[in-house]
């Protein structure tokens, strides 16, 4: 027999579409809440990582000081939906938030997944916060403030990036937008913005429900139920 017109054995197990075998989870999100009007200077940034999936986390009370995984009725969640974006979201009955993005306003609805992205400002009463996202968060921890020798730094940095937002700002927004242009609303799937917008201008993403997991098919009986090593 030619070994040449043999075919390559079948795999054992075949991931379903859009499996990582790596990262089968969405991983949990570094980022710092810059409150805009801080009592103290030690308190303006605050270290936080948000977790993966609709569970206690990230937090942000009716007062706008944030909770770590508590039951307690909040006025928004913050997590990391399964396409890896930071999503806010208002649970019924909750007070009013409103979400900031280059002249865009959005007042978020309830129980209807938002879409923040970095240098979106987000008003929960008194609080001002600006959120800095850093991606993929090494070691899931408590929010913590960030140290008093790290802060000049950390200002210098927020102070170029919000100069550099609002020159982008500047091209077109003509003020600020309430509802109409200012947001969309789309089902599980990611939205991309239009050609030639960037995250900073981009409208502020309302989704219907959260991405589904995606559809599993189970593999042949008698054969592994996921990967094998």
């Amino acid at each position: 027999m030619n070994p040449e017109t043999l075919s390559p054995p079948a795999p054992l197990w075949t991931a379903p579409t859009g499996f990582d075998r790596v990262n089968p989870m969405p991983t949990p999100l570094a980022l710092c809440l810059e409150d805009l009007a801080p009592s103290s200077r030690s308190e303006r940034f605050l270290r936080c990582v948000a977790l993966a999936g609709r569970k206690p986390g990230l937090r942000l009370g009716p007062d706008g000081v944030v909770a770590w995984r508590s039951e307690a009725p909040v006025a928004c969640e913050l997590w990391v939906s399964l396409d890896e974006r930071l999503i806010l979201l208002r649970p019924a009955g909750a007070p009013p938030i409103v979400v900031r993005r280059a002249g865009r306003v959005l007042d978020v609805p309830f129980d209807k997944p938002v879409v923040v992205t970095d240098q979106d400002v987000v008003e929960v009463g008194p609080k001002r916060l600006r959120l800095h996202l850093h991606g993929q968060a090494l070691e899931v921890t408590a929010p913590m403030f960030l140290p008093e020798r790290s802060m000049a730094g950390a200002t210098r940095l927020a102070a170029v990036v919000a100069m550099g937002a609002a020159v982008v700002g500047c091209k077109g927004t003509g003020g600020e937008v309430r509802g109409g242009a200012s947001a969309t609303t789309t089902g599980p799937a990611t939205t991309a913005p239009a050609t030639g917008a960037t995250t900073a201008t981009a409208p502020i993403e309302v989704r219907e429900s959260p991405p589904a997991p995606p559809e599993y098919t189970p593999p042949p009986q008698g054969q592994p139920s996921g990967p094998t090593r």
